[in-house]
């Protein structure tokens, strides 16, 4: 007999009615329990704990690491900005001991010339000296064998027979008289030879100290450069030193650091860079006011030249009128002087056409190396790249910046147009310390070749210290 469904369900959720009533009350117990801990925790935990307070002496010594590490820091920037001016002065020192070997090279070349020179003058006084003592010879060999007095003169055939003869006032008065005036200026070629020979031999010397300068001036620019090249390697390793070391004192890293200095001195450069470029401006100003003034001294000539040639017609009507109409015999004017004495002051086609050449050839340039001594075709100092620039427009100059100048027409700075040289002199009144030139390109720009590791490139004209000296080739 199956059990009806009703009833089983009824049994069984009896059943599970008392075991979960059993279970609740097991589970209020330990919550009761549990709430009671709970409440003994929040009164413990929010106690406040006593703060920290560093005394007095800790807070100085805090205050003092401060004031040391800034203090460090600031010592290692002024290291590293000390180490820039040191490159950049040796790049300067360089330059002149470069320049004063184009200088040694360029006299020792001028004392050969004169060498040379003095030794054909030698020589061809020699040669004629020769020839003169031929001629006396055979005159008086002619005389001898027809039985002249000048027989007794056979001691003018030996070393010192000439001065004999003519302290001899007896045998001076047997010479006839072409055979004194041939002795005469055999005596006078005799000392403008040995004069000559002198010269030669004073020339000779000079080509030796020459020499021995030349190379002491290309030692001591091989040693600017060899300390420049040392510096820069050392210098950098001091750099990468100093700038680790100021990281750490900045708790920052390398490359933060590296970054910051670069900022520093970017900021210099910029700042460096505002100032040339205000000078700049002003040479810019001045130039122009000067071309304004010189336009307006030009068109006032030119209203006078007018107004004198219209008063010139005048008078000859009036002349013209009182002749019954005849016209008067003209008159030649003679030519205006020229008012420029000379020189084309930048406005001649011909020397604008070669300031361009020289220009375009330079700005071909941009880019490569500094080499002392250079000359091209692609490594230049400063000197062989303005020679070897107007050498392009037909102008020849020396290879020495002291030469270049000396050879050039000397101008104004507010004189300046494109093309023209630019001198920078270690004496400011002194053209002869002369030691770096560059090429004007207009606007305070110029271009040039600065230093060993650096390349041909365009700068302010201020960008450095200003330049004293200025000529137009």
């Amino acid at each position: 007999m199956r059990t009806p469904s009703r009833a089983t369900s009824g049994g069984r959720v009896g059943s599970t009615g008392k075991t979960g009533r059993a279970l609740l009350s097991g589970v209020l117990a330990i919550c009761l329990a549990g709430s009671m801990a709970i409440q003994t925790v929040p009164a413990e935990a929010t106690k406040p704990k006593p703060p920290v307070i560093p005394s007095k002496a800790a807070v100085e010594r805090a205050k003092q690491a401060a004031a040391s590490k800034a203090g460090q820091v600031a010592a290692i920037e002024r290291q590293l900005a000390a180490a820039n001016a040191r490159l950049e002065q040796l790049g300067i020192q360089s330059g002149i001991a470069d320049e004063a070997y184009n200088g040694a090279v360029y006299k020792l070349q001028q004392a050969k010339a004169e060498a040379a020179a003095a030794a054909a003058r030698a020589a061809k006084a020699q040669q004629t000296l020769a020839i003169q003592r031929q001629q006396i010879g055979r005159f008086a060999a002619a005389s001898y064998q027809g039985g002249g007095d000048v027989a007794k003169i056979a001691p003018l055939f030996t070393a010192d027979g000439p001065q004999q003869l003519l302290d001899s006032a007896g045998a001076a008065r047997s010479v006839s008289t072409a055979m004194q005036g041939s002795y005469l200026r055999y005596t006078a070629t005799q000392v403008v030879t040995n004069l000559f020979k002198v010269q030669a031999d004073e020339a000779v010397v000079k080509v030796k100290q020459a020499t021995d300068e030349a190379a002491k001036a290309k030692q001591a620019a091989e040693n600017a450069e060899a300390a420049q090249a040392a510096a820069v390697t050392a210098m950098g390793v001091q750099r990468t030193r100093s700038i680790a070391q100021l990281a750490v004192l900045q708790n920052t890293s390398v490359r933060v650091a590296a970054q910051r200095q670069r900022g520093l001195e970017e900021l210099a450069r910029q700042r460096a860079a505002e100032l040339a470029a205000r000078k700049a401006a002003e040479l810019k100003r001045r130039i122009a006011a000067r071309e304004a003034a010189e336009r307006a001294r030009e068109k006032a000539e030119q209203a006078r030249e007018e107004a004198e040639q219209a008063r010139e017609e005048k008078e000859a009507r009036e002349q013209a009128k009182r002749n019954h109409g005849k016209k008067p015999p003209k008159q030649h004017t003679p030519d205006r002087p020229s008012n420029n004495n000379g020189n084309d002051n930048g406005n001649s086609h011909s020397t604008r056409r070669g300031a361009q050449a020289a220009i375009d050839f330079a700005l071909s340039q941009l880019g490569d190396m500094y080499l002392w001594g250079g000359t091209g075709p692609s490594r230049w100092d400063c000197s062989g790249l303005m020679m070897g620039a107007w050498e392009r427009a037909g102008v020849q100059l020396p290879h020495y910046s002291v030469a270049q100048y000396e050879q050039v027409r000397h101008i104004d700075e507010d004189e300046l147009r494109p093309g023209d040289l630019i001198f920078w002199a270690l004496n400011p009144d002194d053209p002869g310390t002369i030691h770096h030139v560059a090429m004007y390109l207009g606007n305070g720009r110029m271009i040039h070749a600065p230093r060993t590791g650096k390349p041909v490139q365009i700068d302010s004209v201020y960008y450095w210290v200003p330049p004293n000296f200025f000529g137009r080739p």
